[in-house]
């Protein structure tokens, strides 16, 4: 009989590969490092194809087996190997896949349901690889974490014949970093960096189309027809399908009135969310967003989409509008920048709901799943 070691756990760094993090690789290093200062007698072997980008917290055992550039034939036939040697007593597999001949018992991580939900809106190799194996992943899962209720509900209705008590919501949350600054060195540091002395309202997340930043745009352009005088500006990396969006900036005449900062570093973020008016974040579909949260640490009112985890996620502290209307996104952000009493509403909201979430919960909650799955 196949022997395990007790404690060691096998967890997915490959999201820690790139070098621009943005949504699950901040995902998956934020949670190995609560995960790690928990100090609880586990230790983590952290498993990748490609060498990680920095961020790897001390405590756990580096990165572990042979290298392979490409992610999906690592999984499938190098990991496997490397794993029979090592001999976790679990896997946790962090972003939708692991290897469907793996010889552990491992969880995973499903972040949401785009690739099912909005296929249209999704590149074709993801359509071919992660989605085809999905299913398959998540039926041989001892256990299947996800990031909000709302995914949750989105996975158990898509995905047939899981057990709903194997399907655990654990929430994530912004770093500590994220907080309201009162130094004001360090706010100019940002500011001239990124030219930023105009009024602005600020967007953050990868460029492509589920963000809907097509309407915003629409949106800005109304608004900057009523006179409105504030910047839009996007921080973020262009991920794809993002000719339109540059297209569309171009056509509207307000080009000059639009920033795109590309991506912005983590140390950044911080004093960017502090010098904005307000942040808006009117995705069509998201499993969790974290902007919302970081935007709400930070005591900057957020307006968002009236569905899926966003909605949940805000907890009647941020502005919530029908994502699909633009005059319904104009009118809000409206509303949000000359209301004075509102914005004080949702700072103060916001930064009582963005005390609920932690890592160290996260991680706390992430643990009681490995000794379920074990059990």
């Amino acid at each position: 009989m196949r022997t395990f070691h007790p404690g060691l756990i096998g967890f997915d760094a490959t999201p820690m590969e790139v070098r621009q993090r943005a949504g699950v690789s901040q995902y998956a290093a934020r949670l190995l490092a609560a995960l790690v200062a928990r100090g609880d007698g586990r230790r983590y072997a952290l498993l990748a194809g490609r060498p990680l980008n920095g961020r790897i917290p001390p405590g756990s055992l580096g990165q572990i087996g042979r290298r392979l550039p490409n992610r999906t034939l690592w999984m499938q036939f190098v990991l496997p190997r490397t794993l029979a040697r090592l001999r976790p007593e679990l896997c946790h597999f962090t972003n939708s896949i692991a290897p469907l001949a793996g010889p552990c018992p491992y969880v995973v991580t499903l972040h949401d349901m785009s690739l099912f939900l909005y296929p249209e809106m999704q590149p074709l190799k993801s359509l071919l690889v992660v989605r085809t194996m999905i299913r398959a992943v998540a039926r041989r899962a001892a256990a299947v974490i996800t990031v909000s209720r709302s995914a949750r509900r989105d996975i158990l209705a898509g995905l047939r014949g899981l057990t709903p008590e194997n399907v655990h919501v654990v929430y994530e949350a912004a770093g500590p970093e994220y907080r309201v600054i009162t130094e004001r060195a360090e706010l100019e540091r940002v500011q001239r960096k990124y030219g930023l002395h105009d009024p602005f309202v600020l967007w953050v997340g990868t460029i492509e189309p589920r963000k809907n930043l097509g309407r915003l745009m629409q949106a800005w352009t109304l608004l900057r027809r009523r006179g409105r005088a504030e910047r839009l500006v996007l921080a973020g990396q262009l991920g794809w399908k993002y000719d339109a969006l540059l297209r569309q900036i171009d056509e509207s005449g307000e080009s000059a009135a639009v920033g795109l900062l590309g991506y912005v570093p983590d140390e950044d973020l911080p004093a960017l969310y502090n010098l904005a008016g307000a942040v808006a974040f009117p995705s069509l579909y998201e499993g969790f967003g974290l902007p919302i949260l970081e935007s709400m640490a930070c005591g900057t009112p957020v307006i968002t989409s009236d569905r899926s985890s966003m909605a949940e996620l805000s907890g009647g502290a941020a502005l919530l509008v029908d994502p699909e209307q633009p005059e319904a996104l104009a009118d809000g952000l409206l509303r949000l920048l000359v209301d004075q009493a509102l914005r004080e509403q949702l700072r103060a909201a916001g930064l009582a709901r963005a005390a609920q979430f932690s890592w160290a919960r996260a991680a706390e909650e992430t643990v009681r799943v490995y000794e379920g799955a074990r059990a």
